[in-house]
């Protein structure tokens, strides 16, 4: 038996590039940043992976903890510069990424189960034409074992069954093909809250992608994001999405999409013991 629990879990696969590459941008990360690289170097697979770590300028212990990490799992690789925002950073790691599949996992999110990333990409062929544009899981928000308000944030059966319906997938658990997200530009920049939604409802209106539901929990988010903040944050993502979309698809359907969009999001609250589902040591 290894001493180091990461040396079982070393990527297994011999293709000459990732099959997945997870990006996460931080700033100011400490607090969390080990579990989400936890989570993603102890995940067993059988295929290739890279986890990308942008960090815009931290003035704590982020890059001490990402640097440790990276020192015993050979699937972290590093991007410490500033940057114009989250979206900028995101747009980099896109720029970096090699991967068939992109996931975008934030620095206090984590994935919730050793077998998460295997199970998501189960029946993948690289390179293989039959293989979805989206593969997307659900995840679940909040604060672990705290009892309260949290949300389950589940992907939507109608998921693209009828595009510019409104109905969207949860960020922290959708596989995107990388071709995919570089058709529609990857992130706007300009945008400080929404611009990961605005980027599905894109690609779902010049890309009418073929989807693959998981029915089964990716991430763990735990609560505080920008976009979740409260709500005045969510007022202000909402505007946000509603310019975009009235400006491309008018009025009337903007106000129908941001609907729909809004009753998803109402239908993800739950009350009660908020699930822990932390399974590793960070």
């Amino acid at each position: 038996m290894t001493s180091d629990p990461l040396e079982q879990f070393a990527p297994q696969g011999t293709a000459s590039g990732p099959l997945l590459s997870i990006i996460t941008v931080c700033l100011n990360a400490a607090a969390t940043i080990a579990d989400t690289l936890a989570s993603v170097s102890m995940q067993e697979t059988d295929f290739v992976l890279e986890h990308l770590c942008i960090d815009g300028g931290s003035r704590d212990a982020t890059c001490e903890i990402i640097d440790r990490w990276a020192g015993r799992s050979s699937r972290i690789r590093t991007i410490y510069e500033r940057d114009a925002g989250i979206y900028d950073a995101m747009n980099k790691g896109l720029r970096a990424a090699r991967g068939e599949y992109v996931l975008f996992l934030n620095a206090d999110d984590f994935l919730v189960s050793p077998h998460t990333l295997a199970t998501a990409m189960q029946g993948i062929i690289p390179a293989a034409e039959s293989n979805p544009d989206l593969i997307v899981g659900d995840a679940v928000m909040g604060i672990l074992g705290k009892r309260g308000f949290w949300r389950h944030r589940r992907v939507p059966r109608r998921l693209g069954r009828i595009p510019g319906s409104g109905w969207y997938p949860v960020h922290q658990g959708q596989f995107t093909k990388r071709r995919l997200l570089e058709a529609v530009g990857g992130f706007d920049a300009r945008r400080r809250l929404a611009s990961d939604l605005i980027q599905y409802y894109d690609i779902e209106m010049n890309c009418r992608p073929s989807i693959r539901r998981l029915g089964a929990d990716v991430a763990f988010m735990q609560s505080g994001g920008a976009a979740n903040a409260g709500p005045m944050a969510v007022i202000r993502g909402s505007a946000e999405i509603f310019r975009h979309l009235s400006a491309q698809r008018g009025f009337l359907r903007a106000c129908a999409m941001l609907s729909i969009k809004t009753l998803q999001s109402l239908g993800e609250i739950r009350y009660g013991c908020c699930p822990n589902k932390r399974w590793f040591i960070g």
